[in-house]
């Protein structure tokens, strides 16, 4: 799903050159599935740097951790309601909204430890994203109590209710094309709101808003080059495409019925829609509309798509719906 994750330093470059050993081998099969320590999904991150996938789970308190090719890391443990992942801007932190805890805890790249936790309030964090120097968190603990908020990445100055009066927590993307806004999906509505927020002063406004968007959202994220917002929703049956100065409807990717996961490679542009059907995960090249490959993954989960380094692979959880504990396909571009 949709996190600002390819601002890296120069020392994190130099050890992408080690992590690339991790990569999925070319001459294995297009496909690779493999199961996951979880019961279920909230939301997967890939840090392409040093080479692991983040996979978080709510019920299980935790986050799975994986190589490249999908084989399974580490586990870590104590995460009360582990949901929304981020991975910061120099590569070297996955931050993880503690829903169950009213804090957002830090977790070390290079160590896979959990370096810190950072208290936010009793609001139930949920979905993250970054822009600039500050991580917001979408929020909510009851109907129409739902909110966004932010702290720093040093957990100073946590705030609360930037804005308010959202149904249920928001999902979150950012872009580092686009610079001090976010853009906001509201699930569990009929018809849905996506809103774009611009930062201003010390708070958030809306620069627009569109409930063009269909029923039922379930992700959100920005185009490679910031100038679109990708929006899979239960109904319309496709991704719609909206501009990010107005959301105005700029065009839409045919996926067939039930959309439910939008990803966009940071590096080659492309684009991997998920949709709730047995060929549920389709391949669009940069800038086509027309599908180059699919893949079936029983169960996809809800914005459980990410992209892995170079645009070669695309990483999604399976498994909802099926009584078998999540998996991690890795899937060919």
């Amino acid at each position: 799903m949709r996190k600002w994750n390819r601002w890296l330093s120069a020392t994190a470059i130099s050890a992408a050159l080690v992590a690339a050993t991790a990569l999925p081998a070319m001459a294995e099969p297009p496909q690779r599935t493999v199961p996951l320590p979880l019961t279920s999904f909230s939301d997967i991150v890939v840090d392409p740097t040093l080479g692991h996938v983040f996979v978080s789970s709510r019920t299980d308190h935790a986050v799975a951790v994986t190589d490249l090719s999908g084989n399974v890391v580490t586990k870590l443990s104590n995460l009360p309601g582990a949901t929304g992942l981020a991975l910061s801007p120099d590569g070297g932190t996955v931050f993880v909204a503690l829903s169950q805890y009213g804090a957002v805890a830090a977790l070390d790249t290079l160590t896979l430890t959990e370096r810190a936790r950072y208290p936010v309030g009793e609001v139930c964090p949920s979905d993250l994203a970054i822009s600039g120097n500050r991580l917001y968190f979408s929020h909510g603990c009851n109907q129409w109590d739902g909110g966004i908020g932010r702290v720093g990445f040093n957990g100073a100055e946590a705030r609360t209710g930037l804005v308010t009066g959202h149904y249920s927590p928001q999902q979150l993307a950012s872009s580092p094309a686009k610079p001090g806004v976010l853009v906001t999906g509201q699930p569990g509505l009929s018809p849905t709101t996506v809103q774009l927020l611009r930062e201003e002063g010390d708070g958030l406004v809306v620069q627009a808003s569109t409930r063009e968007a269909g029923s039922n959202l379930r992700d959100v994220e920005f185009s490679k080059d910031g100038t679109q917002v990708h929006v899979a929703s239960g109904a319309p049956y496709h991704v719609q495409s909206f501009t990010s100065d107005t959301l105005a409807v700029r065009g839409s990717y045919n996926t067939g019925p039930y959309p439910l996961a939008v990803s966009t490679s940071a590096d080659s542009g492309a684009l991997a829609a998920g949709v709730d059907d047995d060929t549920s995960v389709r391949l669009f090249p940069a800038g086509s509309l027309t599908e180059s490959r699919s893949y079936e993954v029983r169960g996809l989960y809800p914005a459980g798509l990410a992209w892995g380094p170079g645009g070669r692979w695309v990483y999604a959880v399976g498994g909802a719906y099926t009584n078998q504990p999540p998996a991690l396909h890795v899937l060919k571009s």
